[in-house]
């Protein structure tokens, strides 16, 4: 029996849309056979997809059991396959009727016992699902459910388990949507830990701040070391105008794809403030790797970033920097795809100190 039901990955912060499909057929020996460019967090996906049904009280099919995941030109490189491939095989198996799964994509990683895991890039699926008019809403694991919620155009329904999102699924119970509640986390989260009023005296520096703030100027602190560089830098995010819901899910999905959103939070409602050591790589500055990864310009987008002790910098590694903050995006190429990551060249403050 064949069961086909969507789900979506990531490609740098966006999210690109997958079919997965089971299919279960007689076979003498059981075998698990999955296709699709899976890279080894989803091929180790089959033995806890194996587990989990099992442990939630359900049948692992005996048969041959081939999984496509559909476009298969597209690497797949997340474990949150897991929650819809095991809904799959209950669906082909006949354990789970497919009516249901039409109307709702599935993200989620599950634990050997079936409870379900957070996902990385929840935001960025959302806002790609509620492009989609044929869903109706969005399945994730509770701990991610109120991310995905930030997008109010799509129903997103939170699980704790493989055992709670059959039941759902088979219309045994009824689970209500996340809320929103953008308003609710920045009244939580928008307050910062430190504030530019606490500085005493440095009425200069203080003025070159708030000018350089307030016409959205890059800035360089030239001073001996103790002279309150750094604490005046920490300081000029507060000086800054708030962050407003739409700059905040920009800076969100960014976090979110490399799982640094702070824990409990699922909105970032305060501008970053990044400051790399001097040691970095043009990689890790500008954004690199396999699979493509933000760099801290990208990590910084709408916030501040800043380099202390500046001349310490490799020469090459601040050049790389120049085309990005020209054009406001950086742009990672590779054979088969390119990748493309924000950064807001108009709100882009780049602060710098030497000693």
């Amino acid at each position: 029996m064949l069961a086909r039901l969507k789900t979506f990955t990531l490609l740098g912060i966006e999210a690109m849309p997958v079919d997965v499909e089971v299919d279960i057929s007689p076979a003498a020996m059981p075998k698990t056979i999955l296709v699709g460019l899976p890279e080894a967090a989803v091929k180790e996906s089959t033995h806890r997809v194996e587990r989990a049904i099992v442990n939630s009280g359900f049948i692992r099919p005996q048969d041959r059991v081939v999984i496509n995941l559909a476009p298969g030109d597209l690497p797949k490189q997340a474990p949150s396959f897991d929650l819809p491939v095991a809904l799959g095989v209950l669906a082909g198996s006949g354990q789970l009727v497919l009516d249901r799964l039409e109307d709702y994509a599935v993200v989620g990683e599950l634990a050997l016992e079936g409870i379900t895991r957070p996902v990385k890039g929840a935001l960025s699926i959302a806002i790609e699902a509620a492009k989609d008019k044929s869903l109706k809403g969005l399945v994730v694991p509770s701990e991610s459910a109120a991310e995905a919620a930030v997008v109010e155009d799509l129903e997103v329904i939170a699980v704790d388990s493989l055992s709670q999102c059959v039941a759902f699924f088979a219309g045994e119970i009824d689970v209500p949507p996340v809320p929103s509640g953008v308003e609710e986390i920045f009244e939580a989260f928008s307050e910062y830990e430190v504030d530019f009023a606490d500085v005493r005296g440095q009425e200069s520096a203080k003025r070159a701040m708030t000018i350089a703030a307030a016409g959205r100027h890059n800035l360089l602190m030239i001073g001996p070391p103790g002279s309150g560089k750094t604490m005046l830098a920490k300081r000029m995010p507060t000086i800054l105008p708030p962050l407003v819901p739409g700059e905040s899910i920009e800076t969100t999905r960014i976090y979110s794809a490399v799982g640094q959103l702070p824990s409990k939070q699922p909105l970032l409602a305060r501008r970053p403030f990044r400051s790399p050591h001097h040691t970095i790589s043009d990689a890790g500055l500008v954004g690199g790797g396999s699979p493509p990864a933000p760099g801290e310009i990208s990590k910084a987008h709408n916030g501040i970033l800043f380099l202390d002790e500046l001349p310490e910098f490799n020469r090459k590694t601040l050049e790389v920097m120049r085309q990005p903050l020209e054009d406001g995006v950086v742009t990672i190429s590779r054979a088969l795809r390119s990748t493309t990551f924000p950064v807001d060249l108009p709100t882009f403050r780049y602060l710098g100190s030497a000693s």
